[in-house]
């Protein structure tokens, strides 16, 4: 799969099912999932910092409002979201 074509899985994976976990770990390993365990981790997480470098995905970690600790939180902004269903 070229990089395009990778991107695109990820923003239509994360558009219909955005992902809440408590670490990047975590978060990749759901991404491993939905796209397929022959993808190699480094290639979506080099993807995955693509979209969010690009604007097309929030910044994935976040701290909400009464909270003790940090999540990781990956949705499309509404950019993303336009590019997933155009995809």
């Amino acid at each position: 799969m070229n990089a395009a074509a990778l991107r695109d899985a990820l923003l239509r994976t994360v558009l219909c099912r955005p992902i809440v976990v408590n670490t990047v770990d975590e978060g990749l390993d759901v991404l491993i999932q939905r796209l397929g365990d022959d993808i190699p981790r480094a290639t979506i997480a080099a993807a995955l910092q693509s979209v969010v470098a690009d604007g097309l995905a929030c910044e994935p970690v976040r701290l909400p409002p009464g909270a003790l600790q940090c999540h990781w939180h990956l949705e499309l902004t509404p950019r993303g979201q336009e590019t997933a269903r155009k995809a």
